[in-house]
């Protein structure tokens, strides 16, 4: 397998002859993902261009198997320019969150607190741009491909087996995903803190898209949770600012990537 160097080089001459290009893709499969790409352009191009030269690239990744199917609900498309930005809302949360335990004498709401913080300070936000990215449904809709002029983060993804249960609970962090299960039971495996919400939970779906879910005994009925998705349960009950934190701690969740 070509050198990440190596590839680099590759993209930047075949996308473009001008190192100061208007548009930088950096394209991966996950944030941890060693191997990238990168598409320059001296101007803007459109979003299905985008797409299209990422798949056809793709292929330097895989040698002597087949590369994974994309799991396009979870693709995600990130405006590189924002970082500053969005490490100040991490850290404006976990100063939040931290102001919330140091003088609480509650032990099971100060775990939970300490856990949600270690799991939003190990993980990395970036401002997404919430559009379609499947090939199939761009290049067929004028108004779903716009033209990108900036600096971007691209995530492909393969399927994951996971959720992400966050919020008001002992547990924060990742759960085995399981067809048709509910928000409730996978907050059950998580044990829910006495101050939190009890009849409804959020869901962030994997394309950032937010639904609440019923979690109660009275009001449950089946909402489909896609793999990937983060389940956050409010904090209720015992600050006068929590309302304000959960709203803060969910819009900073959509922008997780992955």
């Amino acid at each position: 397998m070509k050198s990440l160097i190596q590839l680099c080089l590759l993209f930047l001459v075949t996308f473009s002859q001008n190192i100061n290009a208007s548009t930088s893709i950096t394209v991966k499969q996950s944030i941890a993902a060693q191997q990238s790409l990168t598409l320059q352009y001296e101007q803007a191009p459109r979003l299905v261009q985008v797409i299209q030269d990422s798949l056809l690239s793709s292929e330097q990744f895989t040698i002597k198997q087949q590369p994974k199917a994309i799991y396009w609900l979870s693709a995600g498309l990130y405006d590189s320019k924002t970082k500053i930005q969005f490490q100040q809302k991490k850290q404006q949360v976990l100063n939040s969150l931290k102001t919330q335990y140091t003088d609480m004498g509650q032990p099971q709401n100060i775990n939970a607190l300490k856990s949600l913080s270690s799991w939003i300070s190990s993980n990395k936000f970036i401002k997404r741009e919430f559009i379609p990215l499947d090939f199939d449904s761009i290049r067929l809709k004028q108004e779903l491909n716009p033209k990108l002029a900036s600096q971007y983060l691209l995530i492909l993804p393969t399927k994951p087996d996971y959720v992400v249960v966050l919020g008001g609970v002992e547990k924060n962090g990742l759960q085995a995903f399981k067809a048709n299960q509910q928000a409730a039971t996978y907050l059950d495996l998580a044990m829910p803190i006495s101050d939190s919400e009890n009849s409804f939970a959020w869901v962030i779906q994997p394309d950032g898209q937010i639904e609440n879910h019923p979690i109660a005994y009275w009001n449950q009925h089946h909402i489909d949770i896609a793999p990937g998705a983060i389940i956050y349960l409010d904090f209720q009950g015992v600050r006068d600012n929590e309302p304000e934190l959960n709203s803060a701690i969910l819009e900073l969740l959509r922008h997780w990537i992955r």
